[in-house]
């Protein structure tokens, strides 16, 4: 999949006064492109890992207060957030609980504005748009690993891992059962279709359940040799993934940290890192230089 693809879906749900602008304007970055971020009020921006840049007419200004930039309004965000629902609030009433939707090959609109006393955004104020990209052989240089225990990839916001996790699933399910825990469908992007992007030929996709479920479910019925899922938050997944461990499976996760110190911190890190779960751990550079290895750590 390319990012011309990536942006022009995005651009297909954003409401039609600022589609043109954005696809014209972004078409001499597009391979940059990570985020598009729309806020009532505010000028339409454009995240790469670089620069952020904002939608004039057609083209891109590095300044917020140019007068040309065009602004995001109410308008725009209801017009959007119809296209994204399909005209369906009340059969999407989840994302609204959740701050997010998935929009088709693996792309995420995240939401703010208001939420009421039931926890549920009533009044959309900002859409975010994250680019998803699939970037074949990406992880190969440290794949292997994986044969000699679990493989933990660590990262900050935008520095990759997702990409990399994706690239992982398919090298490894090429040739061994993999099942992917896909709670937010942006690794396999799985439509009606079957997958919008390859994750491996023998790899079963359990998309849009909580990692625990899927973890534990995929263990009684589909037997896995390997378990892949992303964003390890919690206990509960450390406790999923030892009662997987016990039955043989091997692990592939991220997990939000730019260093083993930071991962300590957090309230599971400790019990993660000390599990035994994982041999490796692959640090990465961060946002500035997404996908970029910046070490390997045996754990």
């Amino acid at each position: 999949m390319n990012e011309r693809t990536s942006i022009d879906t995005i651009a297909g749900y954003i409401s039609e006064r600022l589609r043109e602008p954005i696809l014209h304007a972004t078409r001499t970055i597009e391979n940059e492109v990570t985020e598009i971020r729309l806020c009532i009020g505010q000028p339409v921006a454009v995240i790469t890992p670089k620069r952020t840049a904002y939608i004039t007419n057609y083209t891109l200004t590095a300044s917020s207060s140019n007068t040309s930039a065009i602004r995001c309004t109410g308008e725009d965000i209801r017009r959007t957030i119809d296209a994204v629902t399909h005209y369906s609030l009340h059969s999407h009433i989840n994302g609204f609980r959740q701050g997010y939707f998935m929009i088709g090959k693996g792309i995420r609109a995240g939401i703010s504005g208001l939420y009421n006393s039931d926890g549920i955004i009533t009044d959309v104020t900002g859409i975010s748009f994250r680019v998803s990209r699939f970037v074949t052989g990406c992880a190969e240089p440290f794949a292997h690993l994986i044969k000699s225990g679990g493989l933990l990839i660590c990262g900050g916001v935008n520095s990759g891992k997702t990409t990399l996790l994706r690239d992982l699933c398919r090298i490894v399910g090429r040739h061994s059962k993999v099942t992917l825990i896909d709670e937010r469908n942006e690794i396999a992007a799985v439509s009606g279709d079957g997958c919008g992007n390859d994750v491996g030929v023998l790899t079963n996709v359990m998309s849009g359940c909580p990692r625990y479920t899927g973890i534990l479910s995929a263990i009684r019925s589909l037997a896995p040799e390997y378990i892949v899922c992303d964003e390890i938050a919690d206990d509960s997944d450390t406790d999923a993934m030892l009662a997987g461990a016990g039955c043989g499976v091997v692990f592939a996760a991220t997990v939000h940290s730019d260093s083993p110190e930071a991962l300590k911190r957090r309230p599971f890190g400790e019990r993660l890192l000390s599990s035994g779960l994982f041999r490796h751990a692959v640090f990465l550079k961060g946002s500035a230089a997404p996908g970029q290895i910046l070490n390997i750590q045996e754990l």
